[in-house]
This record gives C-alpha cells, structure tokens and sequence, in this order.
C-alpha cells in the first residue's frame, strides 16, 4: 500500500475560497478511489496550492462479483440459443453469450450474468477519473484563460499527481501532469521533485512555503503578538481576520507599521474597520486605546521591510485621509437631512423606495416597542432615521459602517443615547454567531426592519430558491428568531405580525419555523428531537424553542433515552386509535389504575415547559410498569380498546409538547 498525493499549482485563489475548494479537492479524490482502500486524508493549501494526500492506498481496486439482469428470456432466446438482444446485452457487460444464464424474477424469468465489478489499477483510476475531479471543483465565481474552454478559479499551473512515488500519467485541463512543484513565487520558483507528501512538505519549508494553514495560523497569531509587544502595545486579532489573512500568504513576515497620530481623531470604529477590512492590518492598542500603530502581515521571506512599511502606512493613510475628508462632509448635515435622499433609492421591486421602508418600518417598531419593554418615543425616532446614513459619503466609502455612523451622527445631532444605539444596533445580528441589539428599542426595530422585509419580499413573490436568496431572507428571518429567543418575548408569530400590524401568510409562517429548526440544530440538539418538537405544532418560536432545550438538556444529563424509547412505545401502538377515552370498570390489575392516576394529575398542556418536563419524567417509569404488567394488544377487543384508549390519553395530553413518534430509534 502506498500514498496518493495530488497539489494543484495555481494564481492566488481568492482567501474565501480556498478552504472549500481544498475540502471539495479532497472529497472528490476519495470518491474517485470508491472501494479501493486506503487510509487517512491529509489536505494542505495557501493561496497558489491546494494539496491534498491519502494514505496506505491499495494498488488495485478490489473485485467484486454481481449479478447483473438484462432483458425478458422470452425475447432475448430463441430456438435455445442467444438471439439479438442477448448477445447486445452480453456484450455490453463485457462477456460471451455462451456465459448468460436464466434468473428467476417475480416478473419472470430473465436473461443474466455475473460480472466482476472493480479491480482497475489504482494509477489507472486516477488517472482517467483527475481531470472530472478538478474541473468538478465549486466556485462561486470561475474565469477562462487562453482559448481553452476550461473554466477554473484562477488560471491552473501545474498539476502533480504521485502514486506510490511513481507520476501517474495523465492531463488535467490541457495540462500533463509531473511529479514535480514549486516553492514561493517569489523566492524559491525552481521545480523540485516530489516522491511524497512528506518531502514535499520539508522541500516547501525550505523554499519559504508553510503550506500547512492551521501551522500557518499560528505563526501569524504570534508573531503578531510578538510584533505589538516589542513596541508595548497589544494586538487585536479577531479571528475572522486571522483566519482571512492565514489564506493570502505562503511564508508570513510580520512588521509594524504607523500612520499620522493626528488622524486617531476619527472615529475609532472607522480606522479598525478599514484597517481589518479594506488592508487586512491587524490594529495594536495601548492601554486599552487604539494607537496609530498597525502590524502588516507580508508574505515576501527576503523583502526590505522598511519599504514594506512605508508602503502600507501611505496606502493607509490615503484611506484614513479621504475618510476624514468624507466624515467632515457628512458632519455638515444632520442624519435626517441626509435621510431625505432615501426616496431615490430604490428598494425592491414592487415595494417602492428605501425611504418607503422606513417609513413602514417605523410604523412597526413603535407598534411593537411594548413587546420589548422599549421606549415608544424612542424605538419610533430610531427607526425614523436607521436607514439615513446610507446616503452619506462614509458609508458610500465604507459600506461595512452602516449603522455605525448613524449613531454617530445621532449623537452630534443631540438625540439620546438609547436612539443612537438604537440605530446602530438595528442591524445586529448580521450573520448567525453575530452579536444582538444591545438595547429594548434596538431589538424592536431590528425585529421591525426584518419583518417589513419578509412581508414584503414574500408578497411579491421574491422567495428564496434552494440556491439562491439574494434578499439575504433566510439571514433576515433567522435575525428575528435570535432576537426573540435572547428577549425571551412571545414568540408567537401570528400575534406577532398582528401586533406589527402585517399579514402572516402559512408560507412565511413556515419559513420562520424552518430556520427556527435549522438553528437549534446548529446548537447541538439533535434534529430527530427537533422535528418532534415543532411537529406538536403551534408557531411559537419561544415555547417550541424552550420545549427543545429542555428535552435537549435530558439528552445531555443522559435521561433522554429511557423516555425516548418508552413514549416512542406509546405513540406507535396509540397511531391508529384515534378513541381517547377508556372505562376504570375495564381495569385488570393496579398497574392499569396507576397510570390513570398518574394521567389524571399531569398538568395542562400549556404548563410551563419545566412543569411538563418533570411530569413526562415522572410519567416513563409508571408507563414501563405497565408495559412489563399489560398486555395492550389482548385477544379481547374491549380491553385491548380500553388499554389503546388510556395510551391514546397519554398522547394526546403532550400533543402540543412534541410528536414521539417522529423520534429516531437508538
């Protein structure tokens, strides 16, 4: 058994991108070899590579034998010999005629044969399946380069496929394949020759290549660190950036650089925002404060840092220049004169303009502004002026402020704190791990702004599709169910758009549940114990919520699975007994009245989710007793209706709880 490594050498492929196409390189890889065995999957990538190797891979495909069944003996044999159509089939199978035998089938008997299926070289696989396997690779978005008609990420190099030690020969998008890569672009480009994932791993750190990316990672983070102490600061390096900048360079080289101290007197917010987002700097503070030093990550093993400094602090301070000069611009008119320009920007089609949506928005968020325990004044002010600062120069330069200078201006407007932090927090969440409106009146005008949307995109028919959801829907709807969920507000959603005064079709109703399960899912309950729960119905997304973390918090006690497997029990054989009601005179023997006693004392269905949790809890021991004492499905049709009538009751009691019959078995 020997090791397959492939590396595809390309131009730099965009951060975002990289990851997903590494994993999908390897995924495809391990489909391509199917049956054949083989070990681990080590996958390695920067921005001109992606690398992937499989260990202790078997050379040959194993062989399996099948029977394989062709056309009715009644029209492929004639005169008791192979006539056309048995001979096309043998042939497509690739054995004689005289090998075909009779099968017997419920429709007849039909012509077959037995075929060995597998058994191709490992190299040979390889090689005629590589080329579907890259260009098989998923972009968002792909280009073409000389006249071929292959489209790819970045125009591709090079492409090294080794088996064993040994080129697999082959050609992968007009490219013959080598046995040779590349070190850095810059500083080591000779060939050199690859044998295994393991040399070509030390020929890279040799030639100035870290092309492990979790290795990669943490040399940034600490050199970074490094970078900001020598100089008495302290670096920030959220992880979204550190992850971003681990995709752009193959050997990191970290330096500190400075801009004009004078310019610290723009907002903060701004110079980190164009710092991580617009140059990928990470920003270094002292003493809790932003300085006007930054750390540059480079990716040039033997440039003169010096100059590289130099560089990124003009380019730098070009950007924080004009951002003065557009702040500056902006401060000369209050938010709301810059709100007035909302009528000439259009919204959705078919829901007018952005100053429509506010108008509406506005509308809600002070009809729902109770619900939250906010302000009414001022959830109405905030959501008044939340879409302003989209017609200010700042924003049209930095999109990724959007709210930030809205509150800005607020407050140099002279409006209260609680409108200001409203405006910018309306946007919160922006993606799934994202923090929440920090404040009562935030809340409701986020709510607000995501529910004028829904409505509005549902109405004129602008759904999401599987593949696509421009409208950022999904997120939207996603947004109201964190924020209700934090709140701990009624969540039911036909009071809720009633409050708001809007329409709640069923398809929107549903789309709301549906990402109601998709992010408790994503919170660790099992999506079984969810389904169960949003199939008891109702469109509370609080209650449903709470019903499933409970349950979920049994599951993680190691509690859930007796009650699973005893109610599961009840709800299958109750299914097709629709009859609640059932006779105490029916009665044989004490475990049938325990468990008319312990029914008769559950609380009601719209208990407090903990009181139902502690009576289900309570429930399974006396339902087991039953079991192990009863005969539910007795010869006598009047007991075995009795029994199927006292477990019906059960059903239906925790009917609005959740639906045990749609739980997995263990």
């Amino acid at each position: 058994m020997s090791e397959l490594f492939v590396e595809l050498g390309v131009e730099e492929i965009p951060a975002r991108m990289t990851r997903p196409a590494l994993d999908a390189l390897a995924a495809g890889i391990v489909k391509l070899l199917g049956a054949t065995r083989h070990g681990a999957v080590h996958t390695w990538g920067t921005p001109r590579r992606l690398a992937v190797a499989v260990s202790d891979v078997d050379a040959v495909r194993p062989g399996v034998e099948r029977l394989v069944t062709g056309p009715p003996v009644a029209s492929a044999w004639r005169d008791g010999q192979p006539g056309p159509a048995a001979i096309a089939f043998a042939r497509s199978k690739g054995v004689e005629p005289e090998q075909l035998i009779h099968v017997d089938t419920p429709k007849g008997p039909v012509v077959g044969a037995r075929v060995i299926q597998g058994g191709e070289r490992t190299a040979d696989l390889v090689a005629a399946g590589l080329e579907a396997v890259v260009a098989g690779i998923p972009f968002k978005k792909s280009m073409r380069w000389g006249t071929d008609a292959w489209r790819f990420v970045r125009p591709l190099h090079r492409v090294c496929c080794v088996y064993a030690g040994e080129v697999v020969d082959t050609t992968v998008m007009g490219l013959q394949t080598t046995g040779t890569s590349v070190g850095h672009a810059i500083a080591a480009a000779d060939p050199f020759p690859v044998s295994d994932s393991a040399h070509w791993l030390a020929n890279l750190r040799e030639r100035w290549v870290l092309a492990d990316p979790h290795e990669r990672k943490a040399v940034i983070a600490r050199q970074v660190g490094l970078a900001a102490e020598r100089i008495g600061g302290e670096a920030s390096v959220p992880e979204e950036l550190l992850e971003e900048v681990t995709w752009l360079v193959e050997w990191p080289v970290v330096l500190v650089s400075q801009f004009d101290p004078a310019l610290l007197e723009l907002p903060p917010r701004l110079l980190v925002e164009s710092m991580k987002v617009n140059q990928r700097y990470f920003p270094i503070l002292r003493e809790g404060r932003l300085s006007n030093e930054f750390a540059v990550v480079a990716n040039a093993p033997h440039g003169d840092l010096e100059l590289i400094a130099a560089g990124n602090a003009r380019v730098l301070a070009a950007r924080f220049h004009d951002a003065r000069f557009f702040f500056g611009e902006d401060r000369k008119k209050s938010l709301a004169e810059h709100g007035e320009r909302l009528g000439g920007m259009t919204w959705l089609k078919g829901l007018g303009t952005v100053a429509d949506r506010q108008a509406r928005l506005t509308q809600v968020a002070a009809a729902l502004a109770e619900r939250f325990g906010a302000d009414r004044d001022a959830t109405r002010t905030a959501a008044s002026l939340c879409k302003a600062d989209l017609c200010t120069q700042m924003v049209g330069e930095f999109p990724e402020l959007q709210g930030h200078v809205g509150r800005l201006l607020a407050g140099f407007d002279g409006h209260p704190p609680v409108v200001a932090l409203a405006i910018e927090g309306h946007y919160h969440p922006r993606f799934a791990t994202d923090s929440l409106p920090p404040t009562p009146e935030g809340r409701a005008v986020a709510v607000a702004d995501r529910l004028v949307l829904l409505e509005g995109a549902f109405r004129v028919g602008l759904q999401p599709t599987a593949s696509a959801d421009p409208q950022g829907l999904r997120r939207a709807a996603l947004g109201v169910v964190q924020i209700l969920l934090d709140a701990e507000v009624d969540g039911e959603l036909h009071a809720l758009f009633a409050a708001a005064g809007l329409p709640a079709s069923d398809e929107l109703v549903d789309f709301f549940l549906a990402r109601l399960r998709a992010f408790l899912v994503s919170e660790g309950l099992p999506a079984d114990l969810v389904d169960a729960v949003a199939s008891a119905g109702g469109a509370d997304l609080t209650r449903i919520a709470a019903r499933a973390r409970g349950l979920g918090a049994l599951v993680r006690a190691g509690e859930f699975g007796p009650i699973r497997t005893t109610f599961r029990r009840v709800a299958g054989l109750a299914k097709d007994h629709p009859d609640r009601t059932y006779r105490l005179d029916l009665f044989d023997g004490e475990a049938e009245y325990q468990l008319h006693l312990a029914l008769s004392r559950l609380p009601p269905g719209d208990a407090p989710v903990p009181q139902l949790l502690a009576a289900l809890t309570e429930l399974r021991p006396v339902v087991d007793t039953f079991f192990d004492r009863v005969l539910v499905m007795s010869e006598d049709p009047d007991l075995r209706a009795n029994r199927l009538g006292l477990l019906r009751a059960i059903v239906d009691r925790f009917a609005g709880f959740a639906d045990f019959a749609r739980l997995s078995v263990e």
